[in-house]
């Protein structure tokens, strides 16, 4: 697999007055087979592969970064809210169909990516937040207000701390399955939630308002201001998009790094527009899509 590496010098000094949360030793250009255009990368978390769908939404593909062969995991899946299991084998993702009445009906599936068997979790439904958790071999969903939890790989179907949204509402569910809805600024809507890696804080996206970060009773809520779709890099820092568009099309996007104080750092330089960043677990890589369907790695020191 051809790359390009843009050097580390460039990209910091094209940040010029940005804080210095993180060191970037490259960025990389991953080189996609032809006609394939991804949108919205999920890293694995040992950094060795990335799962994304295409331009259209459809299907799951598994890129390594090692050079090796591209695969279709599954052709009909959405690549938001894709989950990776902690030892990297199995892929836990949403599939959407119409029923006889019409209506759109989602279902949460695995992928063992070693076997290639695919489990249906939760079966469709109309009631299934997006949000879900994946630890020790066990899947946690919420669905109509009900936690379930679901082995997979041989593990123990034991409730993990999920987030997740239920109608625009932003939803806590502890480890005994007791949900709340925590709506921080009361009524809104909620996106892209993410419980931090030691499980005590929860940042969100209220749309009109910003991305913050608050406590898993929703209490102490502090903006962190425009950032779309973020990641936690650890339990201290955060990775997300600052995008604009026209109404249209995206304009301009860049992937900033933010500390729980606000303090920022532009990690990518103006000419590429980078968006959905995905953070592996050992916080080393960062991939991001453009647009025209390109993958980018941000190796970090």
């Amino acid at each position: 697999m051809k790359k390009t590496l843009i050097s580390a010098l460039l990209i910091t000094a094209a940040m010029g007055a940005s804080a210095q949360l993180v060191e970037i030793n490259s960025m990389q250009k991953v080189s996609l087979p032809e006609g394939l255009y991804i949108n919205v990368p999920t890293i694995s978390p040992d950094g060795s592969f990335v799962l994304a769908s295409d331009l259209a939404g459809d299907g799951l593909t598994q890129i390594p970064l090692d050079g090796s062969a591209v695969r279709v995991v599954t052709s009909n899946a959405s690549g938001y809210d894709v989950r990776i299991s902690d030892d990297s084998r199995n892929v836990v993702f949403r599939q959407s169909t119409t029923g006889a009445d019409h209506l759109r009906y989602t279902a949460l599936k695995a992928v063992d990516l070693a076997t290639g068997v695919e489990t249906e979790l939760v079966k469709p439904t109309r009631h299934l937040n997006s949000g879900v958790s994946i630890k020790s071999g066990a899947v946690t969903a919420v669905e109509n207000g009900r936690a379930r939890a679901r082995a997979i790989n041989g593990g123990t179907a034991t409730l993990e701390p999920t987030v997740s949204i239920s109608y625009g509402h932003l939803v806590y569910t502890d480890a005994q399955g007791n949900a709340t809805t925590l709506d921080p600024q009361g009524r809104g809507s909620y996106l892209w939630p993410q419980l931090s890696p030691d499980g005590t804080k929860v940042v969100y996206y209220l749309s009109g308002y910003g991305c913050y970060v608050c406590n898993t009773d929703g209490s102490n809520p502090a903006p962190l201001g425009l950032l779309r779709a973020a990641k936690w890099l650890g339990n201290d820092m955060l990775v997300g998009m600052n995008d604009v568009d026209n109404g249209e099309y995206t304009t301009s996007s860049a992937i900033i790094a933010t500390d729980l104080n606000g303090t920022r750092q532009q990690l990518t330089t103006d000419e590429t527009i980078a968006m959905f960043p995905s953070v592996s677990a050992d916080g080393r890589r960062i991939a991001f899509s453009t647009p025209e369907g390109e993958l980018y790695i941000i190796n970090l020191k």
